[in-house]
């Protein structure tokens, strides 16, 4: 047994990259496989890692099969290669997945394990934020993608840091109004690409409305703020009515705030009456009245 396994873990194994063993892969340690086509499929290729071993026997039976005269055979100890991970291999994908190359990175550890040699790839999915803050750290997991389809998972936990840009308050916000452009600073900051992000521009921020106040200094952040109504309550709006064909157009007065899409109450005011209208943009209502079409009197076609 001690010698088998001697024999074994000394056994010079072949290299094989893709999912099947080729007979052009062991063209080289077997001289006779060059007289087959190189695709000629042997077999499954060996997970990353593992080995795979062709016994004599089962290497003069595939000759055989393909009328080669291949002679005696020997063992031969196929492998699919591995390498383990380079710290400057991982801050490279780690910085691209995080979508800024100069990105600072603090690698805190890795899956230590030897990997195949493929694309290293981090989707945004598979990160784990550890906190809040630039200083927070986050658990990525992520894998290395090699031959046609193969997946070999790996994980990370670092500090991420980018440079972005950041919307912050000039001065206190307060709830319910509308910011100004000259209320806001733009300015580049430190910031972790996977915590709460802010604002990165003032077209962003302009005009909208905060639910409850923003200090001064503080970064503004997009669920924070509202979008501004298109029409507000007592605006005179157009109401334009259609009921298949037909349609008309009337004034009317918003009995409430409404951004597109929304159903107010609306006033006719030559009428009084109050009916429900879907704001179409500011100033402009819509109302749908379904149309029935007229049936003959009785006996008549």
């Amino acid at each position: 047994m001690i010698l088998a396994l001697t024999l074994w873990t000394a056994m010079t194994c072949v290299p094989v990259e893709g999912d099947r063993i080729l007979a052009g892969d062991l063209a080289a340690e077997i001289p006779a496989f060059a007289k087959w086509a190189p695709d000629t499929e042997l077999g499954y290729a060996p997970a990353p890692g593992l080995r795979r071993v062709f016994r004599a026997a089962e290497l003069e039976r595939l000759a055989r099969r393909q009328s080669i005269d291949a002679g005696p055979m020997a063992d031969v100890c196929v492998e699919h290669p591995v390498t383990p991970l380079s710290p400057e291999v991982l801050q490279a994908a780690l910085a691209a997945a995080a979508g800024d190359p100069q990105a600072r990175i603090r690698l805190i550890d890795w899956s230590r394990y030897p990997v195949p040699r493929g694309s290293l790839e981090f989707p945004r999915t598979g990160a784990i934020a550890e906190g809040t803050g630039p200083e927070a750290r986050v658990l990525w997991k992520g894998f290395v993608r090699y031959g046609k389809s193969g997946r070999f998972s790996v994980w990370a936990r670092a500090r991420i840091e980018t440079r972005a840009a950041q919307v912050s308050a000039r001065e206190a916000l307060p709830a319910g109004h509308a910011i100004a452009a000259g209320q806001l600073n733009l300015e580049t900051v430190t910031l972790s690409p996977f915590g709460a992000q802010p604002a990165h521009t003032l077209a962003e921020v302009i005009g909208r409305i905060p639910r409850r106040p923003v200090p001064a200094g503080s970064p503004v952040f997009l669920n924070q703020l509202d979008v501004p109504p298109d029409i507000h309550s007592g605006d005179t709006v157009l109401v334009r009515v259609t009921s298949g064909l037909a349609g008309l157009a009337l004034d009317g007065v918003a009995g409430g705030d409404g951004r597109r899409g929304d159903l107010i109450p609306v006033r006719n005011p030559a009428t009084g009456r109050t009916f429900r209208a879907r704001v179409e943009s500011a100033g402009k209502v819509s109302v749908a009245v379904p149309f029935t079409q007229p049936q003959p009197p009785t006996g008549e076609k």
